[in-house]
């Protein structure tokens, strides 16, 4: 083989590599973030868990939570460990996996807040979830087991349970 046929081979695969990374570096740099809303009863726990999860995977601050039956909205869970005993083991669990979501305040669910979402996930049971939400047409139900007044293990178990729905969600984008 000659030196100049040596040279074109090379250049070939030298261009198709630089296309792959070109090609790769545009995907991630411009692949779309869904907006995600994660819902449970109190949002003490599990929504939050998941939206923390997803931000911090994405590495954006694209979800949100709520609860469809918060009972003091704008509390942080730092104030609500002292109020409920299973807020205790959720900023405990999560920051033992290294999100802190200690300063995240509670927020009640309404018609307008779901409206700015890509996808609403929901974790509450069905009873404690409004008609109008589960008839969304972007509304999805994860069944996970609330944490609430429970100890750390179930907790903790939740909260994985959480995370590989998360990236599965993730894969799916």
């Amino acid at each position: 083989m000659s030196v100049f046929r040596r040279i074109v081979d090379l250049n070939k695969v030298l261009m198709a590599r630089a296309r792959v990374r070109v090609s790769n570096f545009i995907k991630r740099r411009y692949t779309y973030i869904m907006k995600v809303l994660f819902v449970c009863r109190g949002n003490v726990g599990r929504s939050q868990m998941g939206a923390a999860i997803y931000n911090k995977l994405t590495t954006t601050s694209n979800a949100d939570s709520a609860g469809t039956r918060v009972d003091k909205p704008g509390q942080t869970l730092l104030e609500r460990k002292l109020d409920i005993p299973g807020a205790s083991f959720v900023v405990d669990v999560m920051n033992n996996a290294g999100i802190d979501i200690s300063n995240e305040k509670t927020k009640q669910l309404t018609t307008d807040i779901a409206s700015n979402y890509d996808i609403i996930i929901n974790m509450a049971g069905k009873k404690y979830t409004p008609k109008w939400l589960s008839d969304l047409p972007n509304y999805t139900y994860w069944k996970v087991r609330d944490p609430m007044g429970r100890n750390y293990q179930v907790t903790e178990n939740a909260m994985r349970r959480i995370r590989i729905k998360v990236k599965d969600l993730l894969k799916s984008e």
